[in-house]
C-alpha cells in the first residue's frame, strides 16, 4: 500500500500535458455515503483564480476577492482495478530487487494508460460538430495536411491561444513526415533540445489511443488539438488497496482499487467561451 500511494503522484497523462488537469482531491464520501462507480459528481474548475495576480494601482487600494463558484457540470464516476499475485519467492528476492516498489511502478503505468485511454475518448465525445473538421472521405482518401490543421484551429475563432498539443495516430504521424515545404524540408520539426516534436507550432504527441474506425471499407483516424486545462481527472487521493495471504499458492495477492472521473469541460480552465477541444477526422 505504501509503495503505491508514493508512486501514484507521479503519474503523467498526455505526457504531462498542461491539456489534462490530474486532481486527487476527490472526496471518498459524499452525503455520508461512500463514493463508488456510476455516481453522478459535480466536477469543479480547479483554475479558477486566474491566469495572473491583480495589480494594485494605489496604495491603500483593496484586492477583489474572486468568488469561488459552484459548477453545474457533471461526470460520472468509473471504478478500475487490478490485481496481482505474489508469491512468497518474489518476497524473500526482495534483498535485491523489491517486488512491490515494482508492482506499484507498473499499477501507476497502467492507470496512466488507462487514465490516458479514457481521456481521449471522453474529448471527442459529445463534441459539437462545429468542433469537428472532418475530411475524411471513403471513395478518394484524404490524408492530414498542413492546412486541414489551420483549418481545424480556425474553428476555435479568436480564440486561438493556449493551444497546448496535437495528439494523432501512429499513421497519421507517418503521413505527417512525409509532409514538405517548397524547398523539400519536413513540416515536422524536431527540436534538438527535450521539447516534443511540433505540426503547425503545435506540440506533437503520437498515441495509438486515438480513435480508428472502419467505414465503408477505409480507416477513419481520429486527431485531437488540445487547449490548457480542456480535460480533467478528478481523482481520490488514496487508491484503495487491499491484501491477502493465498495459503494454497504460498503467496499474497494485492488489488488496487481506483476510483477516479474521466471530464472534457464545457469551456476549458485557461479561459474561452468555446470547448477545449478539436477533432480532425482522415483516412
Amino acid at each position: 500500500m505504501e509503495a503505491i500511494q508514493r508512486a501514484f503522484p507521479k503519474m503523467r497523462v498526455l505526457m504531462g500535458s498542461r491539456a489534462v488537469i490530474v486532481n486527487s482531491t476527490m472526496p471518498d464520501s459524499a452525503n455520508g455515503a461512500p463514493i463508488k462507480g456510476g455516481d453522478t459528481i459535480t466536477i469543479p474548475y480547479f483554475n479558477i483564480l486566474g491566469d495572473e495576480l491583480d495589480e494594485v494601482q494605489n496604495e491603500g487600494d483593496e484586492l477583489t476577492p474572486v468568488k469561488l463558484g459552484q459548477t453545474k457540470e457533471t461526470a460520472t464516476v468509473r471504478h478500475y482495478g487490478k490485481a496481482v499475485e505474489i508469491t512468497q519467492w518474489a518476497q524473500l528476492a526482495a534483498s535485491y530487487a523489491d517486488p512491490y516498489g515494482e508492482v506499484a511502478r507498473q499499477f501507476v503505468e497502467m492507470t496512466q494508460n488507462k487514465v490516458e485511454n479514457v481521456l481521449i475518448a471522453t474529448a471527442s465525445s459529445g463534441l459539437d460538430s462545429a468542433y469537428v473538421q472532418s475530411v475524411f472521405d471513403a471513395s478518394t482518401p484524404k490524408t492530414i495536411d498542413y492546412d486541414t490543421v489551420i483549418d481545424a484551429k480556425l474553428r476555435w475563432g479568436d480564440e486561438q491561444s493556449n493551444i497546448e498539443l496535437i495528439s494523432v495516430h501512429s499513421k497519421v504521424y507517418g503521413d505527417m513526415l512525409k509532409l514538405k515545404d517548397s524547398t523539400g524540408r519536413p513540416l515536422v520539426t524536431d527540436p534538438n533540445n527535450a521539447e516534443l516534436q511540433k505540426f503547425a507550432g503545435i506540440p506533437l504527441k503520437v498515441s495509438d489511443r486515438n480513435t480508428v474506425v472502419t467505414v465503408s471499407g477505409k480507416k477513419k483516424y481520429s486527431s485531437k488539438i488540445f487547449k490548457t486545462g480542456a480535460l480533467a481527472f478528478w481523482y481520490q487521493k488514496t487508491p484503495s488497496v487491499r491484501s491477502e495471504p493465498n495459503a494454497l499458492a504460498d503467496s499474497d495477492i494485492t488489488a488496487i482499487h481506483v476510483y477516479g472521473a474521466p471530464y472534457r469541460y464545457l469551456r476549458p480552465n485557461s479561459g474561452g467561451s468555446k470547448p477545449g477541444v478539436i477533432e480532425i477526422l482522415t483516412n
